[in-house]
């Protein structure tokens, strides 16, 4: 699984707080994840295990994760007591914002559909288990702006070129410009 991570300077210390914060133990391949990579994205990652096919959006992370990734962003969720209570614990996320949970009990990783938020569907033994049955590919050359109108248009669909689009596809190449992927590794 490839994956571009976060800054992780004093991730040790953040990791810390935030089992602090939501007085937990997290399990300690998990733990060193957090501590090494501090979360990340991964795109173009699927994995599809137990009837659950899904991407990964990415990994969230603490102290310097960029904010849509940050466990922050769950703090003030009601969810988040609820799923405390299971013993569940939200480690990523897909597209359309369904979870992968991590069992602060168990160590197995689990799938958590969003308008199903107490239902969970076991994905893996452990973390690193997880990791291996993820599949990603490297993002490659990515296409301007200039080349995917020419595209549209040869295909007849200059019509359905607009400022919105435009803006999106500028998004998309701005992402992906400073992306740095590498292996995702539990040493």
């Amino acid at each position: 699984m490839l994956i571009s991570k976060f800054d992780n300077n004093e991730s040790n210390i953040n990791v810390k707080q935030l089992e602090n914060m939501y007085d937990m133990a997290l399990p300690d391949e998990y733990k060193k994840f957090l501590i090494k990579y501090n979360g990340g994205k991964t795109p173009e990652t699927k994995f599809k295990i137990n009837g659950v096919s899904s991407d990964i959006q990415g990994f969230f992370g603490v102290g310097n994760a960029e904010e849509s990734y940050h466990f922050d962003r769950l703090k003030n969720s009601v969810r988040i007591q609820e799923w405390l209570k299971c013993e569940m614990f939200p480690i990523g996320f897909n597209i359309f914002g369904d979870y992968i949970m991590i069992s602060v009990n168990n160590k197995k990783i689990y799938f958590c559909y969003h308008d199903k938020p107490l239902q969970y569907i076991e994905l893996a033994e452990d973390f690193g288990s997880f990791i291996n049955k993820c599949k990603s590919k490297k993002i490659g050359y990515i296409r301007s702006i200039e080349e995917r109108r020419n595209d549209m248009i040869k295909l007849g669909k200059g019509d359905k070129i607009t400022p919105e689009k435009i803006a999106g596809w500028q998004a998309e190449i701005d992402e992906y410009a400073n992306i740095h992927q590498e292996e995702l590794r539990i040493d």
